[in-house]
């Protein structure tokens, strides 16, 4: 049980700190899915102005630029929405984790000190 209780704690660092990435990651997300919102409009309005000037074929360029913003936009929205299902299990294991911490420190106060050196006594 000595042993676990070390082992036991970094686990539980490590799911604290995949949670904290997790949330680093939707920011990040979140940020690139608004830069890309702007761009598909700017490009929308270029296409625009490219075809009031005739010019069809650089129309064309800004809305197939246009569709690809929108298409990776798309994926990102994908990627937003399953954040919260991997946070929803993150913080899952970290209460069990810490639950689970929190009956072997218990038991090690009520046991005294030589709940985990049990082994050392002749």
């Amino acid at each position: 049980m000595a042993l676990e209780l070390p082992r036991l704690s970094a686990r539980l660092e490590k799911v604290r700190s995949d949670i904290a990435a997790l949330a680093q990651s939707r920011e990040r997300i979140q940020a690139q899915m608004t830069a890309l919102e702007q761009l598909a409009e700017k490009l929308g309005h270029q296409a625009a102005r490219a075809r009031q000037m005739g010019r069809d074929d650089l129309a064309q360029v800004a809305l197939a630029r246009q569709h690809e913003a929108e298409s990776q936009h798309a994926e990102l929205a994908v990627q937003l929405g399953q954040l919260p299902g991997e946070e929803a299990k993150l913080a899952s294991e970290a209460r069990r984790l810490q639950a689970r911490k929190a009956r072997i420190l218990s038991f090690g106060l009520q046991g005294g000190e030589d709940a985990f050196d049990s082994n050392d006594r002749p």
